[in-house]
């Protein structure tokens, strides 16, 4: 018995079926394309949208905590001199006198990017008027100011091209223990105030407290950036080159006893933004 070493020949795909092929994979792959670009697409702007959710939650719980513990505000046009987010010039000395003083506050109807919420010390409390011994009552003093909690817009230390929201709280630098502390700016607290000219020796004002109106201290490493992008949406009245115009602005004086917080949130990048606004009204205790 012989065995034959020739195998059979195998047939190969032609170059019509090669093409055919060809031709119908193509046919599925563009079909195909414009689901899964649309899909990948959704799947981003959803993703957007829950870090947007995610900083509003954030941003409200934060500013409920804080306002409720703070006696009072002010408000400010801006941390520093800079172009906003529109290419409007905004200043911390509105009135441009070359110093920030109480007349640089915002009042009812202004708006501005730099809130500063102001806790105090209530010179009513004493635990003497409560120990039971007639005559114990102590003499009344003047309020002090024990912290301050700022919020400002800045460009973005991270991401050029984009406005970040920031924050200081100057309870930071306070110790366990500490009876009296200082900033990294210098301020020390606690601090009485005093709105008297000329100053009275020992009394300061909230404007004092304030870090200098810097670029430097707006992007400070020690200030903590809050949200990565927004745009203001509280309209103002503004002077560009000589020309009225507007632009938005973040924090909305509202009576001089509440602000109402008016942004555009953004995620995203450049090729695909995904937006929300947020509407939110504090209202510190008084």
């Amino acid at each position: 018995m012989t065995t034959s070493s020739v195998r059979p020949a195998s047939r190969g795909f032609s170059l019509v079926e090669v093409m055919v092929t060809m031709t119908v994979f193509g046919l599925v792959m563009a079909g195909a394309l414009p689901f899964f670009v649309s899909n990948i697409k959704y799947q981003f702007v959803g993703e957007q949208k829950l870090l947007i959710n995610n900083d509003i939650r954030r941003i409200t719980n934060e500013l409920v905590e804080n306002a409720r513990e703070a006696n009072s505000f002010t408000l400010y046009r801006s941390f520093y001199n800079h172009n906003n987010y529109t290419g409007a010039p905004v200043t911390r000395d509105v009135n441009g006198n070359g110093s920030v003083t109480w007349a640089d506050r915002l009042l009812n109807g202004q708006a501005g990017d730099f809130l500063v919420l102001v806790y105090y010390r209530d010179p009513y409390f004493d635990s003497r008027f409560f120990d039971g011994t007639p005559g114990n009552s102590p003499t009344l003093t003047n309020g002090q100011v024990t912290r301050l909690v700022g919020y400002y817009i800045a460009p973005n230390r991270r991401i050029p091209g984009e406005y970040a929201l920031y924050s200081f709280d100057t309870d930071l630098s306070r110790g366990p223990t500490d009876t009296t502390w200082t900033t990294p700016w210098g301020a020390t607290f606690p601090a009485t105030l005093s709105s008297t000219i000329p100053q009275p020796s020992g009394t300061t004002t909230v404007e004092a407290l304030l870090p200098a109106a810097t670029s430097a201290w707006a992007q400070n490493n020690a200030h903590r950036i809050v949200i990565n992008d927004l745009n203001g949406l509280a309209m103002t009245p503004v002077t560009v080159n000589g020309t009225a115009t507007t632009t938005g602005f973040s924090f909305f004086n509202f009576q001089n006893r509440s602000v109402i917080v008016r942004t555009k949130i953004l995620h995203g990048n450049q090729a695909k933004r995904v937006t929300n606004t947020y509407n939110f009204t504090i209202t510190p205790r008084g």
